[in-house]
């Protein structure tokens, strides 16, 4: 059982490392609102939003870095492109990481390692 708590920390993109593990802080977009203004025409304006994850993703890890973009692996082996202008990302420990996506990692099969190490007995 792991008695020590740890922080994470939000990394600022030229902070990412490949092979560091990555999660979603918030995410930032903007959005168009209609605004009307005193003479009675209708004004266009932009708002910037900023929304944390619905529900939290698991750790990714990175893979490659072309700022502002990154490449991340997912838990299922699958890639996924980043930009970080619009996500803030915050870097994980690598034994949280591990933990998180350990139940959501494909199973081994033990079949396949039986019958490899039974070809490499010699019957009599």
């Amino acid at each position: 059982m792991v008695t020590e708590q740890t922080l994470v920390r939000s990394l600022a993109p030229e902070d990412i490392k490949v092979g560091s593990y990555v999660m979603t802080l918030h995410r930032q977009c903007q959005v168009m609102m209609g605004k009307e203004s005193s003479l009675g025409e209708p004004e266009a304006i932009i708002v910037q939003v900023v929304m944390r994850p619905y529900f939290p993703e698991l750790p990714a890890k990175v893979v490659d870095i072309c700022l502002p973009f990154i490449i991340v692996e997912r838990e299922d082996r699958k890639t996924e492109i980043i930009d970080t202008r619009a996500e803030r990302l915050a870097k994980v420990p690598k034994r949280f990481a591990k933990a998180a996506r350990k139940s959501h990692l494909p199973k081994k099969d033990k079949k396949k390692k039986k019958s490899k190490s039974k070809k490499g007995k010699k019957k009599k």
